[in-house]
This record gives C-alpha cells, sequence and structure tokens, in this order.
C-alpha cells in the first residue's frame, strides 16, 4: 500500500503522529485534510502523520485506508495503540462507540481529540474526564466550531465588551440531513438532532457567555425521518449567572435556513451567518441602531485551526496551561452532555429540568 505523504529527514522532527479510531466521513473530510495542512508553511504547529486507521467493520477500514492513502489499516485497536510512536488518538466512530474508544486511547497513554458526543452517560464522561487527568493527559472533545474564524472574531469582540452587557443570543442550525448521513444519526443508540446539533449550540452558549446552563426546556416537532428520535427542536437555555435565554432551533428537515448565531447586547449586536455550512464560509456583521457593518474575519478552517491549536497544547507542561485558549476541555464534554441529557428529558417529559 502506498505510504502517507513523502517527508524528509529534517520534516519528521517535531512529527506528531496520530492514530484513527474509526472510519468516518468527519474523518475522511474534515480531520484528514486538517492533519496534513499541519505541514504546509501556512499551517501552524508541527507536522502530523497518520500512522493507521482502525474500524469496527475490517472491510471498512482497507477501503478507508487505500482510499486516503494511509499507511494501514488496523483489524484490532489495540494493535494500533500498542505503537509506542503514537502520540495522539482522533476518535470518531458511531456514539455508542466513543466512550470506550475515547478510554483505550488514554489507556494507552496517548492524548485524545474525541468528536462529540464524549459518551452516551454523564458517568462515562465523567470516568473519561478523571482518566485523562489522573494520566496528565489531554483530552479533548472536538466542539471544532470554536476555532471557526467568524465565530472566534465573535468571541473577542465579546471580550472587548464591543457590544457592551450580553442580553441574551439566538441560534440556528437547520439543514437537510444528507441521504448518506441517515445512518446510526436516526437511531436511538447516539442519534437525533439534539446530540447531533444541539449539543453544539449549548456549547457555543456556554463559551461565548462564560457561564454554565441552569435550566432548560424543549419541544420537539413531528418525527419526519424515524419514528426513533427527533429530527427537529426548539429549546431554550437559561444561563446561571447571568439569567440571560439562549434560544435555539436545530432541524434535519427544515431546509431553506442558514445556520447563524447572534448576541444581543446593550450596545449592539453581533451576527455570524453559515456557521454549520460547508458551502461557503461563515461571515461576521455588526448591527448598531438598524445599520450594518460587515467585519472581515480571515483564517483557517475550524478544523485546521484545531488540531493546530491541539499541537501547542501539547507543548503545555499543565493541564490547566493546556485549557487555555479556544479548545474545549473533558469538563465541557462533561457540561454539554449533562445540558444535552436535559434538553432530551425535557423533551420526553414535557416540563424544565434544571441542570445540577
Amino acid at each position: 500500500m502506498a505510504r502517507d505523504w513523502p517527508r524528509s529527514a529534517d520534516e519528521q522532527t517535531d512529527t506528531v503522529r496520530w492514530a484513527l479510531l474509526g472510519a468516518s466521513r468527519t474523518a475522511q473530510n474534515s480531520l484528514i485534510p486538517a492533519l496534513r495542512s499541519q505541514n504546509r508553511p501556512d499551517g501552524g504547529g508541527g507536522g502530523a502523520q497518520i500512522a493507521g486507521v482502525y474500524s469496527h467493520s475490517a472491510s471498512r477500514g482497507r477501503a478507508f485506508a487505500v482510499e486516503n492513502r494511509l499507511v494501514r489499516a488496523y483489524e484490532r485497536w489495540q494493535d494500533l495503540l500498542a505503537r509506542q510512536d503514537i502520540t495522539c488518538v482522533y476518535v470518531s466512530s458511531q456514539p455508542r462507540h466513543q466512550y470506550s474508544l475515547a478510554l483505550a486511547g488514554l489507556e494507552a497513554g496517548k492524548h485524545v481529540l474525541c468528536e462529540t458526543p464524549l459518551a452516551l452517560a454523564t458517568s462515562e464522561a465523567l470516568h473519561l474526564e478523571r482518566t485523562a487527568r489522573q494520566m496528565g493527559l489531554l483530552l479533548v472533545p472536538n466542539y471544532a466550531y470554536r476555532g471557526d474564524a467568524a465565530l472566534a472574531r465573535m468571541a473577542e469582540l465579546v471580550r472587548d465588551y464591543a457590544i457592551g452587557e450580553l442580553l441574551g443570543c439566538q441560534i440556528v442550525n437547520c439543514a437537510p440531513l444528507a441521504a448518506e448521513l441517515q445512518t446510526w444519526r436516526l437511531t436511538g443508540e447516539g442519534g437525533g438532532v439534539v446530540l447531533d446539533r444541539t449539543i453544539h449550540d449549548i456549547d457555543l452558549a456556554r463559551w461565548l457567555f462564560a457561564d454554565e446552563v441552569e435550566q432548560v426546556t424543549g419541544l420537539a416537532a413531528r418525527r419526519v425521518l424515524s419514528p426513533d428520535v427527533d429530527d427537529e427542536v426548539v429549546v431554550n437555555l437559561r444561563l446561571r449567572r447571568g439569567g440571560q435565554l439562549i434560544q435555539c432551533h436545530d432541524s434535519f428537515v427544515t431546509p431553506h435556513r442558514f445556520s447563524s448565531v447572534e448576541l444581543y447586547g446593550s450596545r449592539g449586536s453581533l451576527r455570524v451567518h453559515h456557521w454549520w455550512s460547508r458551502r461557503r464560509p461563515s461571515e461576521l456583521l455588526l448591527v448598531r441602531n438598524d445599520e450594518v457593518e460587515v467585519i472581515s474575519v480571515q483564517g483557517p478552517d475550524h478544523y485546521s485551526a484545531t488540531v493546530s491549536a491541539f499541537h501547542q497544547a501539547l507543548a503545555e507542561p499543565t493541564n490547566a496551561a493546556r485549557a487555555s485558549g479556544f479548545l474545549a476541555t473533558a469538563n465541557d464534554g462533561v457540561r454539554n452532555l449533562q445540558t444535552a441529557l436535559a434538553v432530551l428529558e425535557s423533551i420526553r417529559n414535557g416540563w424544565s429540568v434544571r441542570v445540577e
């Protein structure tokens, strides 16, 4: 099988070697290009190399390796994680597998970047957080949209008090679920729009407001794509310290509505359009007194930015230092999952749920 991309001896001195646990479309379309972008002068951070991939389906793993020019596909994750030259693990499988794979990576002494959610139970996510802390390892739930250039700039403007006191927020994440994605996302084992999209809304709210969610209320529309999970929800989040309301609309079935994040402040509003879209770059607007200013933003795609920040975090001596910047922490993964599960409880039982 063809080797991964060629590298000179000098280029390999700061190489970070990764193992892929899961042969997903996200790994193929986003993570692999982001890792390879680290090897270009404009990619930032150190170089990266993919040592191999593991999939629960051996045939899928072999086809994935050939298609993406990887060195090797492994039929056992134990063999891949036993390699001493591997520093980091990327977990991108179905949600029902992610807890066990992330735990295996940590127990093998590897730093872990894990797609969301970290697990399907808060207790499992807490166990991952404790394991990473005890072993001094980096565990990052991949809330990669924090690295989007427009959202990152929005966060900077909020910290600079550009729109004054924050009064509230509306987040929209509506787009038809592509046919090729209508697999496990429509099953009861980790599927549904709440664990796929609303959990990212929750993360953005907690991150932008630097606050925790105190109470949630959720309503679901009539199920269209599957009888097993909700494919459209409207959710209200109330923040703990500030008391602001965050309104979220997430849908697998609503067309012709672009994704947006709008922050309302006492001195203006900030809007990011197309933050979820892969078809066009996001854009940032500042609104004051019915006047709209387009704020120019530049930067790498959100996955490349995340991988670069992850590589930089590897060099930090303490977990506290690693938590700096826009990377989500293991505790963020726990909090976001806990809140998303509270949303599901609210939808199921028809009442507001307090998040402890």
